[in-house]
């Protein structure tokens, strides 16, 4: 792991467009659930095209809503202190950013800024919980594959850790 530059913090989402169907077309994870599941989620779908050096997450803050990479790359940061945000995990298409935006306290565990032009497929917060709240096939569908994001980045974070313990003598605690 490196230490990452820090993002302009002045730095604004470049255009985004209400349209489901948008420019790049499929939202993936989304496009693979049955037809009625799929067709609610994408109802509430907006398209944000990003900027590279866009932050559009910040750590600690509460989180408005849930994305799907659609196009481009994202670096997840955290605030380490003396050494300032540190990229701990780069996520690709098809990865979810925000997914505390469903997991009370709903706030960022990290910050999230865009390393190339980005498209996001974009769930607000408030309609992603009222319909997994009241729609269990929504539910039964979505949630499985947010876990699955989840799990793996619980991997991931256990390898840096294996990574960064290896060879020491004693135990870190």
């Amino acid at each position: 792991m490196s230490s990452a530059h820090q993002a302009d913090p002045g730095a604004a989402p470049s255009a985004e467009a209400p349209d489901p169907s948008g420019p790049s077309g499929p939202v993936p994870i989304i496009d693979g659930l049955p037809p009625g599941p799929r067709e609610r989620l994408l109802g509430l779908v907006t398209r944000r095209e990003l900027d590279p050096g866009a932050t559009f997450m910040h750590e600690g803050d509460v989180t408005k809503s849930m994305s799907i990479i659609v196009r481009g790359r994202v670096a997840l940061r955290l605030r380490v202190p003396e050494r300032g945000a540190v990229t701990i995990l780069t996520l690709d298409p098809g990865d979810i950013v925000g997914w505390s935006a469903i997991v009370p306290p709903y706030r960022a565990t990290t910050s999230a800024t865009t390393l190339e032009p980005t498209e996001l497929a974009t769930l607000p917060a408030d309609d992603l919980r009222a319909i997994l709240a009241s729609d269990n096939e929504v539910a039964g569908a979505f949630l499985p594959r947010v876990m699955e994001t989840i799990a793996a980045r619980v991997e991931a974070t256990r390898d840096q850790l294996l990574d960064l313990f290896r060879g020491a003598e004693v135990d870190p605690w």
